[in-house]
């Protein structure tokens, strides 16, 4: 039985990131990830500027496939509107490409990883925490979830409570020729989002390099529907001619996540922390949430090493969250807005969407994270 310092569940952003900086604060961790890397990963890939500063990422030196966007637009209710801003405020990048890349900077820095180790046992004793795996059974001092919504590190320590708001999501992710890149060319500048009617989820339209991103996500429950507000969402960009009948597109695959509005897990215990959608830390409303892995990682990594150095407790990790994303309890405000009658909302959002600094500054900058920075 092999024993580590630190055992991370998940090599996304996330367990990427803290494994990253726990190897050079001179520890070796154990990362353990059931994919096979690159993987398949369904994501829109939209991240911000400041994720890519907290990841120490520079997108003029990043690699692989990267967009700059410094415009996005926005559709709802038969209005659209543009927001421009000076410096790019988001970028487009592959999940699969991105998330390959940053675990291999762990690797390279001296985390030992697993890929193809599915984790089916999360246990915790006096002497520390055991993770059982086709790799073998580990042990560890400390352990950090980083397993996405359904990790095994949050379902056996962090007190997953059953009444979490969880968001479903289809997404289309296609490589385009470059004939097909040029013919979409006035399309091609600026992603574009289309709030559901109901506003109950959102659609995008979403171009990264060669690559065309086309989803729908809505929060799971009655009503739902994914299918129809997918097959709606793509009759509407056909008629629009950003989908041209005659292009061909790749088949919509589905994923799910936790908002943090509605997510109130235990974050960390004695010898354990969540991070990213571990943690539930989703941006609420825009469903964002590589930003929050990456910070949360950084913050767990920091933990950690404090807790294996001079034994500090890990709740000062879940304390930092809870001030950067919320308790994860709906806010008093947030009850009231529910109980809001649908065609008041809809005036709201039309008047936020409409007004050009309250859709910059709290739709943009708040819900989505996208502010520009200085260079």
């Amino acid at each position: 039985m092999a024993h580590h310092d630190v055992i991370v569940v998940g090599g996304g952003p996330g367990g990427s990131t803290a494994a990253w900086r726990l190897a050079l604060a001179g520890l070796r961790p154990l990362v353990l990830d059931a994919a096979v890397f690159p993987r398949v990963k369904i994501c829109a890939g939209w991240v911000t500027p400041e994720a890519l500063a907290d990841a120490r990422v520079d997108p003029q030196k990043y690699p692989l496939t990267i967009q700059p966007f410094s415009a996005c637009r926005f559709e709802f209710d038969g209005a659209r509107t543009e927001t421009r801003w000076r410096r790019p405020a988001s970028y487009g990048i592959l999940r699969r490409e991105f998330d390959h890349y940053l675990l291999d900077r762990a690797r390279a820095a001296g985390a030992d990883v697993r890929e193809g180790a599915r984790v089916t046992a999360v246990t915790q004793d006096a002497g520390g925490i055991r993770v059982v795996s086709p790799h073998g059974t580990f042990t560890a001092s400390v352990v950090i979830g980083a397993g996405g919504h359904r990790c095994p590190v949050a379902e056996a320590l962090g007190e997953v409570s059953g009444h979490e708001e969880v968001v479903i999501a289809q997404e289309s992710e296609t490589r385009l020729s470059p004939e097909w890149v040029e013919a979409l060319g006035r399309w091609w500048e600026a992603p574009e989002l289309y709030v559901e009617p109901d506003l109950k989820g959102y659609g995008w339209y979403f171009p990264k390099g060669d690559v065309l991103n086309v989803g729908v996500g809505c929060v799971a429950g009655p009503g739902a529907d994914l299918p129809r507000r997918r097959d709606a969402l793509v009759r509407a960009l056909r008629a629009a001619g950003r989908l041209p009948a005659d292009l061909p597109i790749e088949p919509f695959r589905g994923h799910a996540y936790v908002v943090r509005r509605r997510a109130p897990r235990k974050l960390a215990g004695d010898r354990f922390c969540l991070v990213g959608d571990a943690a539930g830390l989703a941006r609420d409303l825009s469903g964002e949430g590589i930003g929050p892995a990456i910070k949360s990682g950084m913050l767990a990594a920091e933990a950690v090493e404090a807790r294996l150095a001079r034994g500090a407790g890990l709740e000062a990790y879940a304390a930092a969250i809870v001030r950067r994303y919320g308790s994860g309890e709906t806010s008093w405000l947030g009850r009231q807005l529910a109980r809001i009658p649908d065609s008041w909302a809809r005036g709201l959002v039309r008047a936020v969407l409409n007004t050009a600094a309250t859709r910059r500054h709290v739709v943009f900058g708040r819900i989505f994270g996208m502010r520009e920075v200085a260079s």
